[in-house]
This record gives structure tokens, C-alpha cells and sequence, in this order.
């Protein structure tokens, strides 16, 4: 397949990041009382976008804990991101490679999450093969959760896509912001992309934001997904689809996991050609729009990622 001329060729990060110590003496006060003991050192994690605050902090009694706070003036959308990940993560069943939840401090400026630390790396990119079937195993350990009922309410994932599933038929009236090659088949990738909305239904666990800053590989040899205030059900194939672009996106063989994978073979190709479209045709939509506040890399990203899942949907569609 195609592959971006220049993959990046470290996980992407944000240009800074709220350090421990410039959190306001009241939010740390108050989340050093839930966690029983003084925070005697903090070590800032950098991955991702987000511009607020990321830390694995060490406590007076020895104890660990991952942190990450945000407020409006960093980023307007990532507080009300925050409670929704709270919301999931606290209802999560049992025994899932996912660091558990301990605390929230939410003062309706500054909400904090607190979780299990989980020492260890995120994933060396481009991906080696060993770590991508790592991941695809923890991701098939996510999609065989037992869900019964709706104990955390989840959205599905089509609710979640709708609209940016439809992005290519409102992009037909502004072709200048499609590429050439889209333009081209607008009128194939439209049905292609808003047809996905079907198929990715379903009762399994769904992350729906997998990418190699949302993973931590353990020095104990696991792998734990993170960052979950985009959890849904859907169809049990989704995150492993999510994850390879991620894959693609730096530099690797997408097509030859997806067909080497024992569950995504299964999956007929129209229902992931699908999928692949409506993930670009998102991408190409929001590349017209200005950065998010506080998360100037997003956009460049995002067009690392648009560029290798276009070559996918070209490779596997050979429309010209």
C-alpha cells in the first residue's frame, strides 16, 4: 500500500504541558488529602495533545499515582472530555488491561483524574511487528469484555460518527478543500463512508481512539490502553482497524496485519473500506478548520493520519 513519503517518526506530543507544581495550591491540597500522603516528586508525561497537566507523581509514603487536570482556559472542550472519561473509566468491568480509577476532584474549574500509575513506555514508532500483535492481543482482550445491560451508559459508536461520517457529502459542496484524488470520486466515497454507519454497530467494548499515546507498554510486560473519554460499543473489529491506521500513519504495512489477524479476516471488506473512508473523509473536514485552542500540533497530525488512511481507501479500492 501507499504510505505517507514522511512518516513521523515519534508519537506525537504536545508543545506544553501544566507541570505539577503550577497546578493552584487549592487543587493540589485537595487532591494530596484524597490521596492520603504529600506529593514529594512528579515526572511529566508528554505524550498527546492535551495542554493541561500529565504526571506520574511519587507521594511521601511511597505510593504512585497517575494525574492529568485540566480547565477551560487551557482547552474549552477537554474538561467537559474529562467527566465523560471519569464517567466511563469508573464503570469499566473488572480486569481489562486499563488503569483503574481512584479519584476525581472536579471544583467547576479544575477537574483532576486520578488512576493506578502504570510504569512503563509508550510504544516505539514506526511499530515493530512484536508490538503490533501485542497490541491487536490486548485489543481482542477489550473487544471479549462481557458488557451486560448499560452499566456506564456508553454511547454506540455509529451515534458517536454520524456526523463525521458524513463530512464527504457536506465536502462535495466545498471540493477547494478536497485533494484531487478525492474530487475525483466524491461521488464513490460518500455512500462508502456514510454505508460504515451500519456496519460498525455492535455490543462490544470500543475505545475509538487508539493511538500510540493512548498506550502504555508495561515493564511488567503488559500493554494498557488509556485515555477514555471516547469509550463506546460497537462492533468487536473497530479499534483494531483504529489502531493499524495508527499504524499506517507511521509508515507501517497496515493491510498485511489486518490480513494476517485472525478476527479481522473475517470482517467482510466492504464494512472496513468503509470505515476507512468515513475516518478520511473526517480527517480531510477538519483539516479546513482552525486548531482547537491550547492544541496547535492537532491539525499537522491529523494530516499525517488523513494522508495514510486515504492510501489505504486507494489501495483497496483501486479507484483511480
Amino acid at each position: 500500500m501507499n504510505v505517507p513519503k514522511s512518516p513521523p517518526r515519534q508519537a506525537p506530543t504536545t508543545t506544553h504541558r501544566v507541570e505539577w507544581r503550577a497546578l493552584p495550591r487549592e487543587v493540589r491540597l485537595a487532591l494530596e488529602e484524597r490521596l492520603g500522603s504529600r506529593v514529594v516528586a512528579s515526572e511529566t508525561q508528554h505524550g498527546g495533545f492535551s495542554p493541561g497537566m500529565a504526571a506520574i507523581v511519587t507521594c511521601a509514603d511511597g505510593s504512585e499515582h497517575f494525574i492529568k487536570a485540566v480547565n477551560p482556559g487551557l482547552n474549552p472542550v477537554s474538561p467537559g472530555m474529562y467527566r465523560e472519561e471519569a464517567s466511563y473509566s469508573a464503570a469499566l468491568p473488572d480486569g481489562l488491561p486499563v488503569p483503574r480509577l481512584r479519584h476525581v476532584h472536579d471544583d467547576g474549574d479544575w477537574i483532576a483524574l486520578v488512576f493506578d500509575a502504570v510504569i512503563g513506555r509508550t510504544p516505539d514508532v514506526p511499530w515493530s511487528a512484536a508490538d503490533v500483535r501485542r497490541l491487536l492481543d490486548t485489543i481482542q482482550v477489550l473487544a471479549d469484555a462481557p458488557l451486560t445491560g448499560d452499566p456506564v451508559g456508553l454511547p454506540s459508536v455509529p451515534d458517536r460518527l454520524e456526523y463525521s461520517f458524513g463530512a464527504y457529502r457536506r465536502l462535495a459542496e466545498r471540493p477547494q478543500d478536497l485533494t484531487a484524488w478525492e474530487r475525483g470520486n466524491i461521488d464513490r466515497l460518500v455512500p462508502a463512508a456514510e454505508s460504515a454507519l451500519e456496519f460498525v454497530a455492535g455490543d462490544s467494548l470500543v475505545h475509538l481512539d487508539l493511538r500510540a499515546d493512548n498506550i502504555v507498554l508495561a515493564h511488567d510486560g503488559g500493554a494498557y490502553i488509556v485515555d477514555w473519554s471516547w469509550a463506546s460499543t460497537g462492533a468487536p473489529w473497530v479499534d483494531e482497524v483504529c489502531f493499524l491506521v495508527n499504524v499506517a500513519t507511521y509508515g507501517g504495512n497496515a493491510e498485511r496485519f489486518l490480513t494476517a489477524d485472525q478476527h479481522l479476516a473475517s470482517v467482510p471488506r466492504d464494512h472496513v473500506t468503509g470505515f476507512l473512508a468515513g475516518l478520511s473523509g473526517m480527517w480531510t473536514e477538519a483539516l479546513a478548520a482552525p486548531a482547537p485552542p491550547g492544541l496547535p500540533t492537532l491539525r499537522a497530525f491529523q494530516r499525517l493520519e488523513r494522508d495514510a488512511t486515504l492510501a489505504w481507501v486507494r489501495a483497496r479500492t483501486g479507484w483511480s
